[in-house]
């Protein structure tokens, strides 16, 4: 028996590829319809003399974070690079489930707040409680935020960054997505973060934003999505497709869809 668990869903997936893609077809297997536009691209730093000399002094911190699942992937590559076998004793944690997950892959066991998908979720762990004097490593990407880092600083941690992916804003026609949108009657947005949130509203103008519903993951993100517009505002669980799926499916059933 065919799955119509979302039959009702015109969803516009915004995360990078290939993940877009995949959720897409996840959606697509239960009844519903997509179109994937990406609002952001996400690349890989090329190695630098810096980043080398930052890997090559990995058994020196006592814990280590990666900050997403492009941090930990693009991370983990550069690091098995010098590091074929990762030093012991050392503590590693990951921001959100799939960031774990992503670790796990490279055979690196991580920590992850079961209470929330930020910063602010991690710091709240008994880990981090008393940071004190100990060395920690942030693999994130290029800018972004630096309230991790500044909160571990002030908590008197020695705290160092390993950037090792940029973030991009994908290059759309004018009125390309607007139009797309319209095309493909859309009535649900997904997005990951606040930035795709930010690069999607660079295409879209604000009287448009309340006629959407938008599925994202955290409610610091809720909060930024609110102030940019946004009125029908859903909460997942996490960035996961099972979290996403879980709230499309709710949507799904709401007779004002």
């Amino acid at each position: 028996m065919p799955d119509n668990s979302l039959n009702r869903i015109r969803a516009l997936v915004t995360r990078p590829n290939p993940q877009g893609n995949r959720l897409a077809e996840h959606i697509q297997q239960q009844g519903g319809e997509t179109l994937v536009l990406p609002m952001l691209e996400i690349r890989p730093l090329a190695e630098t003399q810096a980043m080398r000399e930052r890997v090559l002094q990995l058994d020196r911190y006592q814990k280590i974070i990666a900050i997403s699942k492009h941090a930990a992937q693009y991370g983990l590559e550069l690091i098995e690079n010098y590091w074929p076998q990762l030093p012991v004793g050392q503590q590693w944690f990951a921001i959100g489930n799939t960031t774990r997950q992503t670790l796990a892959r490279f055979d690196v066991s991580a920590s992850c707040s079961d209470q929330g998908n930020d910063s602010e979720s991690l710091l709240a762990l008994d880990e981090f409680s008393s940071p004190e004097g100990q060395s920690i490593l942030l693999i994130k990407g290029s800018g972004g935020r630096d309230f991790l880092e500044k909160a571990l600083q002030q908590k008197g941690a020695q705290v160092d960054t390993l950037e090792v992916y940029q973030r991009l804003c994908p290059d759309y026609q004018p009125n390309q997505v607007r139009q797309q949108l319209s095309d493909h009657g859309i009535n649900v947005i997904l997005a990951g973060s606040g930035e795709t949130i930010r690069n999607l509203c660079q295409h879209l103008p604000m009287s448009l934003l309340e006629h959407y519903r938008l599925v994202i993951p955290g409610q610091r993100v809720a909060r930024q999505a609110k102030k940019l517009g946004f009125r029908q505002v859903y909460t997942a669980t996490g960035a996961d497709h099972a979290a996403m799926l879980s709230v499309l499916e709710k949507i799904n059933d709401e007779t004002s869809l």
